[in-house]
């Protein structure tokens, strides 16, 4: 008769999550997430604004201005290869 292992299957395939994570991104630093912007604005004594990640303080580009004035659509699609080189 065959001697039991100790444990079932299952038991073999438990791991913790630390083993599930590869070793290059065990190696990034932590996040350290930036000063909340009231705190900023009391520090440098200033009023703020704050942009979204797709904002620009300077207003849209010459060249996304002219693409859109020459082909009078807002969104291209993703298609539209030659449009996107020529930015």
């Amino acid at each position: 008769m065959a001697e039991k292992s100790g444990g079932s299957k299952l038991e073999g395939m438990i791991r913790t999550i630390e083993e599930l994570i590869p070793d290059y991104l065990r190696g990034l630093p932590v996040y350290i997430p930036g000063k909340p912007i009231e705190e900023v604005e009391r520090e440098l004594k200033i009023q703020a604004v704050k942009l979204a990640s797709n904002e620009n303080p300077l207003g849209p580009s010459p060249k996304g201005m002219a693409e859109r004035k020459c082909c009078g659509r807002r969104w291209r699609s993703g298609g539209e290869f030659l449009r996107k080189r020529f930015l």
